[in-house]
């Protein structure tokens, strides 16, 4: 009767391979979460950068070679993102309105130009790599001038570069955040197995035969939690990509294959490492230690 109304003291959970992967899981899924992040800030970044146009204009006298030799050097070139001819008839169409008012009625004739508008890729947009790119398509037979908005430029270059700087600041303060998360959970659970680690060595088995069990379990667990990672990742980038209507290109789905493959490898290299480093350090230590 008396046992019956002595306090029960509540056991102590061990954490195990299941609490390893969920915690995992979990971390992977932030980095995931993170990492898309970064991609469509990165996305909406080039965007931004490949909206800066470059007005080739051409002159009055260019004949239809010239405009076919100008059309095909524009298309050689790996910096250029997009083309698009513009007829002068057409520009003063979309200027008329605008203005609200026919000014060739005014003027009694066109004064503007046809014009190839060009938009660099956002790796070449910046100040010092237009004006080389102004300077190469002046010297092009047939065109009059070539014209951008330097403010633009340069606004363009200096309000994304902090981002940009910061963007990757942040990815290595997670990176290295996630580590620790993940590394501090795998010793956790491998401290509730010191005593089965070194009663193992005490019966005379070998450290590889004691490490390999362990790391084989690691790299499940790694294999696993990345799974369970990439799937909720996967849902949410669908229900974003379905809600903001975001169209993906053949290089953005080889980047967020990429950002899949990294979650594995860095799930399974952290769970490897951080299980080997604890199951040999209990191997090393005194028996007293172990308490």
């Amino acid at each position: 009767m008396s046992e019956d109304l002595e306090p029960k003291i509540p056991k102590k959970r061990k954490p195990t391979f299941l609490y390893a992967i969920v915690s995992i899981a979990m971390i992977l899924f932030v980095i995931g979460l993170f990492s898309f992040g970064v991609f469509v800030v990165q996305k909406q970044i080039n965007q931004i950068k490949e909206s800066v146009q470059i007005d080739l204009n051409l002159k009055n006298t260019v004949t239809e070679d010239q405009k076919k030799a100008i059309a095909a050097y524009l298309k050689k070139q790996e910096y250029i993102a997009k083309v698009t001819f513009k007829s002068k008839e057409e520009a003063a169409d979309q200027f008329e309105k605008e203005l609200g008012q026919n000014f060739r009625e005014i003027l009694g004739e066109n004064p503007l130009f046809d014009a190839f508008i060009i938009n660099l890729k956002a790796d070449y947009s910046n100040p010092e790599f237009v004006r080389e790119v102004k300077s190469a398509l002046i010297a092009q037979e047939g065109v009059q001038e070539v014209f951008y908005s330097d403010l633009a430029v340069n606004t363009t270059a200096t309000t994304l570069r902090p981002i940009t700087i910061g963007i990757v600041v942040l990815c290595l303060i997670m990176l290295v955040v996630a580590f620790l998360i993940i590394d501090n959970t795998i010793r956790l659970m491998m401290y509730s197995q010191r005593f089965t680690i070194r009663s193992m060595q005490l019966i005379g088995a070998t450290e590889w035969f004691i490490i390999k069990p362990y790391l084989i379990k690691s790299v499940i667990s790694g294999l696993v939690s990345a799974g369970i990672a990439i799937l909720f990742l996967l849902m949410l980038i669908y229900l974003t990509i379905s809600r903001f209507s975001i169209l993906l290109t053949g290089s953005d789905i080889v980047t967020l294959s990429a950002v899949g493959i990294g979650l594995i490898t860095f799930g399974i290299l952290i769970s490897v490492s951080s299980t080997y480093l604890s199951v040999n350090k209990y191997l090393k230590i005194k028996l007293d230690e172990l308490y």
